[in-house]
């Protein structure tokens, strides 16, 4: 009985990708922004961040991101130390703070757009593109000259997958990340923007396509060693040595501790602050 809300239905599951394109063209508002099947906002989100990409003038804004664990019903922390900061985004940045080994990376932003932006620049989601579409997306936006900020405050409730402390799925229909493909399309970007990328640009989208592809062959390992096939799990991982850089990321945990500031800190601390800190702060931490 809300006439704001509008529900739009495909005749077959076509996937997120499709769903966020159809729904980018018939939004009305001044943002965009999505929300996940399984996570929330905060009550405040919303208005904080239309807030800050008012005073700051970009196309996009994000913020931090609580934890939950479903299987433990509990939040289990934040994607980066919280801070009342607001910070620029800059695409060499983006492409730094988006290394596909982390549990959370950049890629992973759950963005609030300009419609006027997406519409004039035919910015839209990567269809082919099952997991990880929210990468590319916002590749596709800096490639298109975007600007955006990012809050230090968390604002959005992200249902972990595979949960922190109850080391469980958090609903049984859950599948793998499908990272070849994710691969393949890294590839496709890589080709088709080379002479708009920088080296060191082009290094790093390089270096996220490695990563996905040692992803790929440690999943294939880990499930053929589940079938008790151990003859394919070396087969797998013999001719590609560079998985070994996955496995021994706990090791490199363990040299340096947990508790060392993340690659999105030391990026935030060298990022230009866009708004002054604000001078009160909202009551968050309670979904």
């Amino acid at each position: 009985h809300d006439s704001r809300l509008r529900c739009f239905r495909h005749k077959c599951n076509c996937g997120k990708p499709v769903g966020m394109n159809r729904a980018s063209a018939c939004a009305r508002g001044r943002g965009l922004a999505v929300l996940d099947a399984d996570d929330w906002y905060h009550t405040e989100r919303l208005a904080a961040l239309v807030a800050l990409g008012e005073r700051s003038g970009a196309n996009l804004v994000a913020d931090n991101q609580f934890f939950f664990d479903a299987s433990a019903a509990q939040t289990v922390g934040t994607a980066w130390r919280e801070s009342d900061a607001d910070w620029e985004l800059s695409f060499d940045a983006f492409l730094a703070g988006s290394n596909a080994y982390e549990s959370f990376n950049l890629g992973m932003l759950k963005p609030v757009l300009r419609p006027d932006f997406m519409r004039r620049t035919g910015l839209g989601y990567e269809e082919k593109a099952r997991h990880g579409q929210d990468f590319f997306h916002l590749l596709d936006f800096f490639l298109l000259g975007g600007k955006a900020v990012v809050a230090d405050r968390a604002y959005y409730y992200y249902t972990q997958p595979f949960g922190a402390v109850s080391r469980q799925w958090s609903h049984a229909a859950r599948r793998r990340y499908d990272f070849q493909t994710a691969c393949d399309i890294n590839q496709r970007y890589l080709s088709a923007a080379r002479n708009s990328l920088t080296p060191v640009q082009r290094a790093y989208l390089k270096k996220r396509s490695d990563h996905l592809k040692s992803l790929e062959i440690f999943f294939q390992v880990r499930e053929r060693l589940a079938a008790r096939d151990l003859p394919g799990a070396l087969g797998r991982v013999l001719p590609h040595p560079s998985t070994l850089g996955y496995l021994a990321r706990p090791l490199r945990h363990l040299w340096i501790g947990r508790s060392a500031p993340s690659t999105i800190d030391r990026l935030a601390a060298r990022a230009p602050v866009v708004a002054p800190k604000r001078s009160t702060q909202a009551s968050i931490g309670t979904p």
